[in-house]
């Protein structure tokens, strides 16, 4: 049996508008409240073979995420579509260009 995240994450049994861009769906992340069944979301994979770095991953996420966020505003440098390369991890085939605007601060 394989399982494969790409698709479990986009079903729509589990996620309203699965193909949807809505970050708003893990506000409540890592306890969703009881909504996902267990394994509906597993990037770092699970049971006795989770990722080991898994726990380091999120925590640099997070740190990343709110130390860029209330700086810069992010935006894709294209309208080019994004082609997805399935090696061993799922990654984009040519990177994503992005933008990044300072966001003016408030005195």
């Amino acid at each position: 049996m394989l399982l494969i995240p790409w698709i479990t994450h986009r079903d729509a049994r589990f996620y309203g508008e699965p193909e949807k861009f809505d970050p708003d769906r893990w506000s409540d992340y890592p306890t969703p409240s009881g909504r996902l069944p267990r394994f509906a979301y597993f990037p770092f994979g699970g049971g006795p073979r989770v990722c080991i770095g898994a726990g380091f991953a999120m925590m640099e996420a997070t740190l990343l995420l709110a130390t860029i966020a209330p700086r810069f505003r992010l935006g894709l440098a294209s309208d080019r579509s994004i082609e997805m390369l399935p090696l061993v991890t799922l990654r984009p085939k040519n990177g994503i260009k992005m933008m990044l605007q300072e966001r003016h601060r408030r005195l």
